[in-house]
């Protein structure tokens, strides 16, 4: 009886210790990263000049993050928020030239979140996986864009690049963010994504609408996108077919190296964000510093991605992996 007992209370204390090591992860992988790129390139990750640097390119990410925050904390995925920034902007530059340069952002939003709402629907009244639908969707988008440029670059007003200053880029970076803590934090919407992360079927059968519940984080997820085509617009001061092509990687690395699971639930916190896009941030200029072009960059990144899925995977809850 006493062997029984001592072993239950091994496996307790197993179980405990994987569950430390897993929230431990995203903090020890941020000070690993942030120490090797310090002495890696002497010292100048942190510079003035790069700093402002990573401001630029973390302003995407962490924008980005926070939608996905609501998606991945019900366990679903979105593989086309590059391309859905892509179309975003080519519709807010053309916008931009014909009917002014302010009134194309709402364009930008509403493009955006159109997009993410007819991913939802065909994901959740389909029956299909989102994992499925969105890559589709990738592909649709890809094309669309292409369409709308005629395969060319766009040229936006000269006006916008004005826009792109550090209050601005702040003001959206800290709006996005505190309203999305608020969100996911103190509000029933916030507390049903997880809900339905860790278990859809009880949510539903306890007489809550999951349709809205499941369409509102795609819906989200697009608008933020739009808001992005609209900054990059400001940034470049033009629209192409590239525009975007990093994001969906460089978002889905940061919020499983901040610590989000894959499958969703209770366990997805907020600061998954932060710690993810600082990460993500540090790691992407590190290596840019010390010369590793855009090819060795995504070997980097795709081990990374490996590395970051597996320790986030809960094999519990998945006694068959197909």
């Amino acid at each position: 009886m006493t062997s029984i007992v001592s072993k239950r209370q091994n496996r307790v204390s197993a179980g405990r210790h994987k569950l430390d090591l897993k929230n431990a992860f995203p903090f020890l992988g941020l000070t690993a990263v942030l120490l090797f790129f310090s002495i890696a390139t002497n010292g100048r990750l942190l510079s003035q000049q790069n700093m402002r640097a990573m401001l630029n390119d973390g302003l995407y990410i962490l924008v980005a993050s926070v939608g996905y925050l609501f998606m991945l904390a019900q366990g679903n995925l979105d593989f086309s928020i590059g391309a859905n920034m892509g179309v975003s902007c080519a519709v807010c530059c053309i916008a931009a030239n014909q009917i002014g340069v302010w009134a194309s952002v709402p364009v930008a939003i509403i493009t955006g979140s159109v997009i993410g709402l007819i991913s939802s629907i065909i994901f959740i009244k389909g029956n299909i996986s989102s994992f499925i639908v969105t890559l589709a969707m990738q592909f649709v988008l890809n094309g669309l864009v292409l369409v709308i440029l005629n395969g060319a670059r766009l040229a936006a007003p000269m006006s916008m690049l004005s826009l792109f200053t550090t209050p601005v880029k702040l003001g959206i970076a800290v709006g996005v963010v505190a309203i999305g803590y608020m969100v996911y934090q103190f509000t029933p919407f916030g507390k049903m994504c997880r809900a339905i992360g860790s278990c859809e079927e009880v949510v539903r059968q306890s007489g809550i609408n999951t349709f809205i519940l499941k369409v509102a984080p795609f819906v989200i997820m697009g608008a933020l996108c739009g808001l992005l085509g609209f900054v990059s617009l400001i940034r470049t001061g033009t629209a192409s077919n590239q525009t975007g092509s990093t994001l969906m990687m460089n978002v889905l690395n940061a919020v499983l190296l901040g610590g989000l699971p894959i499958s969703g639930g209770p366990t997805a916190k907020f600061r998954a964000v932060i710690i993810g896009t600082l990460t993500m941030v540090l790691m992407t200029s590190g290596m840019t510093i010390m010369g590793l072009g855009t090819v060795g960059q995504q070997l980097v990144k795709g081990c990374v991605f490996l590395i970051a899925i597996g320790i986030s995977f809960d094999r519990r809850n998945s006694k068959v992996i197909k």
